[in-house]
């Protein structure tokens, strides 16, 4: 069952975030408030062996933020975002860091080769590997997803934030996939689709799965800027840096 103190911790999540991209000046606040729920939930339920590929690297605080939550960087390290080697795209230089953020499409073949690793070294844990709508336009995502079928990767979990934006504008705009869920079962792989800033849901979609030897996809819908009503479904705040007017505004919000 899920933790019923993962919403408030969700809370003080994006409340730390705001501030990290406040302080930095830098972009992305809208981007990282779409997942915050996911990781919260995720992150409270990981067991021994399991490992965290972020794909979506441009959510960058959140990384950090959840990484010193495990106790793999320091607590104080925070204060360093934007700074080497906390920069603004997550690197590998930081301990627990998995892939690098700048390109996107790259964390789902790295997630595969660490799944594949494991299956291969008969070691236990599962890989979360957590991406965006907009990264499914890649074609790297799908030859990942070939993979991961070939070999019955059924310790890989593809977790995607489908806050239906992306960096040009809206994802059925530039590139539409919808529905994702039949993307990915043409493709043999079993998918969950959920709310993902409903906590029970979350839970639900990522720890529910069939005793079937496939890998799984986690579909969830999101709302870019979850939280803060003049951010959210707005593609300013993709790019956006945090003023000290709208940190202020922001933070009653959370409050």
């Amino acid at each position: 069952m899920p933790n019923p103190t993962t919403v408030a911790k969700a809370r003080e999540a994006r409340k730390r975030v705001l501030t990290m991209i406040h302080k930095a000046q830098t972009s992305h606040i809208a981007s990282n408030f779409s997942v915050i729920d996911i990781a919260t939930v995720l992150y409270d339920n990981l067991k021994e062996g399991d490992e965290v590929v972020w794909s979506k690297g441009w959510a960058a605080a959140s990384v950090y933020y959840f990484l010193a939550q495990q106790g793999k960087i320091p607590e104080a390290d925070l204060d360093l975002f934007p700074n080497a080697p906390y920069l603004g795209l997550a690197e590998t230089t930081v301990n627990g860091v998995l892939c690098n953020g700048g390109a996107v499409g790259h964390g789902a073949p790295i997630a595969v080769g660490i799944a594949l690793g494991k299956k291969r070294a008969k070691t236990t844990g599962k890989v979360y590997c957590i991406m965006s709508d907009g990264e499914l336009n890649e074609g790297s995502v799908w030859e990942s997803v070939m993979l991961a079928q070939h070999h019955k990767l059924d310790n890989l979990v593809f977790v995607i934030d489908a806050n239906k934006w992306q960096a040009m504008g809206k994802t059925e705009d530039v590139c539409n996939l919808e529905p994702i869920d039949n993307c990915f079962e043409g493709f043999g792989w079993e998918v969950n689709r959920a709310n993902g800033h409903d906590h029970e849901d979350i839970y639900w979609a990522l720890f529910h799965k069939s005793e079937i030897e496939n890998p799984l996809v986690c579909v969830f819908d999101t709302i870019k800027g979850k939280g803060v009503s003049f951010m959210e479904n707005h593609l300013l705040y993709h790019y956006k840096n945090v003023d000290d007017e709208c940190y202020e505004k922001a933070m009653k919000e959370l409050v």
